[in-house]
């Protein structure tokens, strides 16, 4: 009696750790979807910058990703006859494309 009660605490044990480890490591990749790193030299240079011009590194990263983006070409090109037989995952990311 005592052995099975011991192996129902370790059990549960068992599956509030796994539940605890699951709920830790969604919340982390939750977190880290919306982030990006900056090299720490860059991230200097520009909270200088923000400081000087009273604002914060994130409002002047935004800026440049909005610039960044509107300059950006959105069309791709098209991709040759020559290059989907070179590389035939080519077709499956046209296919891919038509269907979107």
């Amino acid at each position: 009696m005592a052995n099975k009660y011991k192996r129902f605490i370790q059990n549960q044990f068992e599956k509030a750790k796994s539940t605890a480890s699951e709920f830790i490591s969604s919340r982390s990749e939750e977190q880290e979807e919306g982030t990006i790193e900056l090299n720490p030299q860059y991230y200097v240079e520009l909270k200088a910058i923000a400081d000087m011009q009273r604002t914060t590194v994130q409002a002047i990263v935004n800026g440049i990703i909005a610039q960044y983006l509107a300059s950006a070409p959105y069309k791709s090109t098209p991709i040759s006859v020559d290059q989907k037989e070179d590389n035939p995952l080519l077709y499956l990311d046209g296919i891919c494309k038509l269907e979107d």
